[in-house]
């Protein structure tokens, strides 16, 4: 009865293969403090079979744990314990309450492109993961979507139950994982390591860029898949979305070679390919809004202007830079409840920017919302505004009245 009353399932979080995941309260007190939480998600096997593939499961991330927790890796889930419920073992996991990139990109069918700078940067979180694991000699052989948690903006790589341990040269001959993001070698009798793992995470990049799988997905027959998979070349990213730049293209092709030996070298390689993309676009960006910033004073062009943000903040929603020009625009053509929108939702992005704060505060003032207008400026001053920035904000509190900084 003990063991039962371990955990009290919530809700139902999803089902696989071997296994169905509840949100479960954790009950006993000692438990709670062992976790540092009293909210898990549970991994419950589907039957006594299937039981057999989460002790392997288990018995990966016992072997990995002495390993992550030391590390606390961001970008891993953190596995806390197992142990008997209701006549079986099962797993206890850190819970994520944003669900899965799955749910982000939406269900088969209906898919949809995400941002490129959005998809770059789930990207390089879920390399991270995998230099972590890799860096272990571990080999995670199920990369996809519903295997990658969202914590907020953070993705997190789950599901070790295919993973398997690998000798300096080992090659893996099981098929395991899912087809669609299935490397070549994986379906052959070569065998597969590390460079699998690549070929799927560029297969996800890939569905998160164009909303298609490159091969096709469900409903094609098996041998054609594969035959798909090993011999013939996916659209490319341009083709089905010609926005994307060619650099972020051609890093999806390489991480998707037939040739293993041609894709990145390493989970870290890779990453860096996407860092170095990252600067380009940074330095395009910068250029683009340093050309805005020098037409806003000609108001006459306003239409324009205000198309070119709206289009910028399409291709890079979290960049809090266009956020903040945005709402100097809708300022600049005293547009203010627009301003404020802009600066909130920048703030959504990044709730730590001093420099978002000061703006809010500022056009708060304009539209006689005093209150939140000290509010604001007394945030962006803990958070840190440069010398000059740092004693404007003191001489307009100071003018508002604010206890704290007296009054003029």
């Amino acid at each position: 009865m003990a063991n039962k009353e371990a955990f009290k399932l919530l809700e139902l979080l999803g089902c696989g293969t071997f296994a169905r995941t509840h949100k479960a309260q954790v009950l006993p007190p000692r438990l709670i403090e062992q976790y540092g939480t009293d909210i898990v998600a549970l991994k419950i096997p589907l039957d006594e079979e299937k039981a057999e593939a989460l002790k392997r499961e288990v018995k990966m991330y016992e072997w990995l744990k002495d390993h992550l927790d030391r590390l606390q890796p961001p970008n891993v889930i953190r596995y806390l314990d197992f142990r008997p419920y209701e006549n079986q073992i099962v797993m206890a996991m850190e819970y994520v309450e944003h669900g899965s990139l799955r749910d982000l990109i939406a269900r088969s069918g209906r898919q949809r492109q995400l941002p490129v700078n959005e998809a770059v940067r789930i990207t390089k979180g879920v390399l991270r993961g995998l230099a972590v694991i890799h860096g272990e000699r571990v080999f995670h052989r199920d990369i996809k979507p519903e295997n990658i948690l969202m914590d907020g903006r953070t993705p997190k790589l789950t599901d070790l139950g295919v993973s398997k341990m690998l000798e300096s040269n080992e090659l893996a001959s099981t098929t395991c994982g899912t087809i669609c993001y299935m490397s070549p070698e994986i379906l052959s009798t070569e065998g597969a390591a590390f460079p699998s793992d690549i070929w799927s995470t560029g297969v996800t990049l890939y569905e998160m860029l164009t909303g298609q799988l490159p091969f096709g997905g469900i409903g094609r027959p098996l041998k054609e898949m594969v035959d798909l998979i090993c011999y013939a070349d996916p659209a490319p990213v341009q083709e089905l979305r010609p926005e994307v730049p060619v650099a972020l293209g051609d890093i999806v092709s390489r991480s998707m070679h037939k040739d293993s030996r041609q894709r990145y070298g390493s989970a870290r390689e890779m990453y860096e390919a996407l860092e170095h993309f990252e600067r380009g676009c940074n330095e395009k960006l910068d250029k683009e809004l340093a050309s805005i910033q020098a037409a806003m004073s000609a108001l006459d062009q306003s239409g324009a202007i205000e198309t070119r943000l709206l289009g910028l903040l399409r291709e890079y929603p979290h960049n809090t830079q266009v956020h903040r020009h945005l709402g100097a625009f809708y300022n600049r053509c005293s547009r203010h409840e627009e301003a404020i929108k802009a600066f909130r939702q920048g703030l959504e992005c990044d709730p730590d920017d001093a420099l978002l704060h000061w703006d809010l505060a500022v056009t708060y003032h304009s539209v006689n919302r005093l209150t939140d207008a000290i509010d604001s400026a007394k945030r962006a001053l803990a958070l840190g505004l440069n010398t000059r920035l740092h004693r404007h904000a003191i001489n307009f509190l100071r003018k508002l009245g604010d206890k704290d900084y007296g009054a003029v």
